[in-house]
Formats: C-alpha cells, structure tokens, sequence
C-alpha cells in the first residue's frame, strides 16, 4: 500500500475518468466516504443509545439552523470537502432506508461520535471504525451493485477506484482509552509505544477498504488534544499523544496568519447552553469541537493550498496512472 504522509495524508492509485452531474455541473471524483468519529458525523449517533448526540440547539444554528447531529455549529470539514469536489453532502449510513442505500451512489458518511479506532474506545453505543467498515463493505458488495450505473464489475471498479475516501479518527482513542485512568488495556505501553500500535491498527483497516478498490485516501491524524477549552493546552497529555502525530509526518505548524482573525482561540462558543453571536471569531465550538470557521480555513488549505495536504485534494481528485 502506498506510504502515508501527513497532518492530512494521501495515498492514491488511479486509472480512468469518470464524472457524475451534480446541480448541472460535474463532480471532480463520483463519491466520497467518509469514516471518522465526532469531527466528521453527520447524524449516525441520533440513532444509537448514546448521549453523544448533536440533534439538539444550538447545535446546527448555522445549518440552516437545523441540528443534524453534526457536532459544531455548521458544516464539518467532509461537509466542505465535498462541496468543493462538487458533491452533494454524505448522509449517514444509519439515516438512510435499507431499501434506498442502493440509489445513493455520491458516498455515505459512517462516522460516528465517541468512537475510534480501536474497537474499546467507545462512549456508550458507537460505531467504531470495524463497523463503520463493515457498513461500507454491505454499500460495495450489496446496494452500489444494485444501481443501474453501477452493474457490471467494470463500472463499479471505476467508480470505487476513483471516489475519495475521508478518515478523521483516533483523537478518542486518547481520550476515551489510552489516557481514561479507568481503562487498563494499554496502561503497559509508553506513548510512542501505544502510537505504534494504534497506526498499525489503522492502517489495518485503512487496508481492508483498499482491497475493494479504494485508492484515494484522506487520512486525518490525532492533533493536540491536550489543547481544548476543559483542557487549555495539557502539554503533558500533547506530549503523549505527540508520537502519533510525528510518526505520519510533523505536525504543520499553525497557520497564525489566517487565525488571527480569531479573536477567541480557547474559550467554547457555547456557554450555559448558549451560542455566542459572534461565532466566526470563535476558533472552539464546544467542549472539544470547532467552529464551521475554523474548519473552513483547514478545508480551502487542505483542497488548494500547500501546507497541510500533500498533494492536495484537487490534485488527489484529477490524479491518474
């Protein structure tokens, strides 16, 4: 499998083109998919046991003011992601009908919040990204076969070799599993140990997608979760989680530039259960979560721009053998 790079990483293998006309205009790949936990659901968690949950006020205020289960105040970066590749937005896998999976042909989002890479880290009832892969593989072998663009083997291959792949997962594995005083499991493992261990998990599973035809992968790494508005910045825990991080590549550093119009930068948007007016100046949403403007620098530098995405997302898109 090709090599990982990355903050935000690519691997790609390619042969033909194949567009799909959306809103009368034409899509740069056929589909995207999108596995992850909180940064990047779309509403799986409103059907599961769990309380995290985004379906609620204020979540989704500008959403057309729709709490979707989107876990920040707008559009999550696959949102952006894909608008800019010229796709309509990724349902959840959980929120559409058996019977209608088949007709959606432009990607699924199965990412759930509370969920990680491991199949232990968890919060209440989740999809953790074995599951979130096995949905996928009942979306390639049962419903994608099924659609009328899709029967024979050849237009399945294109359309699954050419589509992108988003994965944002594994800040919970810290959180929820590896730095949780309750969990034993890992306690054994110093952090660029654990490090080790949880990329070579990931790319297990990054692998299992690569063996139906995937071929264009969007790797989100674990950021400085000791940096949050419960937290400010623990650099104790950003020190454990730090191996992961540089075992992909190091960690850009921060665009301080397009930030600066940020007048807050750690203190949550949300306070008492109440938005703040001026949410494009906050940099957090929530707790742990950002804002649609914060996400919004990362998805223009990640699509077009040289810092953080190596190639960048259009040039993964149009990228060919």
């Amino acid at each position: 499998m090709n090599s990982f790079k990355a903050f935000w990483v690519f691997s790609y293998i390619v042969h033909h083109s194949f567009f799909l006309k959306v809103d009368g205009g034409e899509s740069l790949v056929p589909a995207l998919y999108v596995f992850g936990d909180s940064s990047v659901d779309a509403g799986n968690n409103n059907n599961l046991h769990t309380h995290a949950k985004a379906n609620v006020p204020p979540y989704g205020i500008d959403f057309n003011n729709n709490a979707t289960g989107r876990f920040t105040n707008g559009k999550t970066f696959a949102d952006l992601i894909a608008i800019k590749l010229g796709l309509p937005l990724q349902p959840p896998y959980l929120g559409i009908s058996d019977s209608k999976r088949y007709q959606v042909i432009t990607g699924i989002n199965y990412a759930s919040g509370a969920c990680g890479i491991l199949n232990d880290t968890r919060d209440g009832e989740c999809l953790s990204l074995d599951k979130q892969i096995e949905y996928f593989t009942s979306t390639v072998v049962n419903d994608l076969p099924k659609h009328k663009h899709l029967k024979s083997k050849d237009e399945l291959k294109h359309h699954l070799s050419k589509s992108i792949y988003l994965i944002s997962i594994g800040s919970n594995d810290y959180f929820l599993n590896y730095l949780n005083p309750q969990i034993r499991s890992y306690k054994n493992m110093n952090p660029e140990e654990f490090a080790d261990y949880l990329l070579e998990q990931l790319s297990s599973k990054i692998k299992t997608i690569y063996n139906f035809g995937a071929r264009k992968f969007v790797v989100g790494t674990v950021n400085q979760v000791g940096c949050s508005p419960n937290l400010y910045c623990n650099e104790t825990i950003n020190q454990m989680v730090k191996p992961c991080s540089d075992k992909l590549l190091r960690k850009v550093q921060e665009m301080e530039k397009q930030f600066s119009g940020f007048t807050n930068i750690s203190k949550s948007c949300i306070q008492e259960g109440i938005p703040c007016a001026n949410r494009k100046e906050h940099y957090f949403w929530d707790f742990g979560h950002i804002t649609e403007a914060a996400v919004d620098i990362y998805a223009n530098e990640c699509f077009n721009g040289s810092k953080m995405c190596f190639p960048d997302v259009k040039k993964l898109a149009h990228a060919d053998l």
